[in-house]
């Protein structure tokens, strides 16, 4: 029970402003501020959904003329001649593969410790997956000196599966080497009736 005391005069008016003012900030963190915060992840989603949307309108007003270089890309033989590693068998693609990374990896400056060719696959019953699994100790740098000549390869050759260790933590990385594992690959079409 509150004295007769707390409850008139200036004691009572600042107890009374008091209590007022906590039941306005509970309302305030037990209603509106949820409120609030519901009302602004609706909008961003909002705004996430329309920025998707202009961009997926953005493609679909592309698609025509990307369909058109595509169709003038397949007429002239051109995306089969880039897009495909060559060889007329896997053995042959994933040499021309294994000859085309050692070649990247030289001149990124990393030397490979180990090349594994991994069993060929087929995919869709079009293409054979060609796959290399390289190990190598360098730099950071030199590691992505080299993903990005895979990157920028002739044949669309893909890096998957990628591994780093480093066996020392230190401030400065950036010279020490690492030890890097990763999987290459490329598709050749497959041919009806030819060996692989």
């Amino acid at each position: 029970m509150i004295p007769a005391t707390w409850r008139a005069g200036r004691i009572g008016q600042a107890l009374a402003v008091g209590c007022g003012v906590l039941a306005l900030g509970l309302v305030w963190l037990g209603a509106v501020a949820p409120l609030w915060s519901f009302y602004a992840d609706g909008q961003a989603e909002l705004e996430r959904r329309q920025a998707l949307l202009a961009r997926m309108q953005g493609v679909a007003a592309r698609l025509p003329a990307m369909r058109a270089a595509a169709a003038a890309r397949r007429d002239d033989g051109a995306e089969g001649v880039t897009a495909m590693l060559p060889g007329a068998t896997d053995a042959l693609a994933a040499a021309a593969l294994q000859e085309s990374v050692q070649k990247m990896a030289n001149a990124a400056g990393a030397s490979l410790t180990a090349v594994e060719t991994l069993p060929a696959t087929t995919a869709a019953e079009r293409w054979h997956k060609v796959s290399l699994r390289i190990s190598l100790n360098a730099p950071w740098p030199v590691l992505i000196a080299l993903m990005h000549a895979v990157e920028q390869a002739p044949a669309r050759i893909f890096i998957g599966d990628v591994h780093f260790h480093s066996p020392v933590v230190v401030a400065h990385p950036a010279t020490l080497p690492i030890q890097a594992s990763m999987v290459l690959y490329g598709f050749r079409p497959a041919e009806p009736g030819a060996g692989t």
